[in-house]
């Protein structure tokens, strides 16, 4: 099994912080979470990946027990 965490705004709008199931690449992880919580992949693939600590391509090949990342894009700041 491989463990998903979610941050920033994307944690928000799937209301997980984290999920496991098997995937074998990221971007299998990607279109099982985007089923399981009703978000658009397209949303998945604007992210920032990482598994075990190290920044990967969406292509990237997953194995049980890895650990994988999603950071959502920073968006916003404070208007002057």
């Amino acid at each position: 099994m491989v463990t998903v965490k979610l941050y920033g705004a994307l944690r928000l709008r799937c209301g997980l912080k984290e999920m496991s199931f098997y995937a074998s690449s990221v971007k299998e992880a990607c279109q099982l979470l985007a089923r399981a919580t009703g978000v658009d992949m397209k949303e998945f693939k604007k992210s920032s990946f990482f598994v075990n600590g190290k920044e990967v391509k969406v292509g990237t090949s997953l194995s049980a027990g890895d650990e994988l990342v999603l950071l959502a894009p920073p968006q916003g700041g404070l208007a002057k």
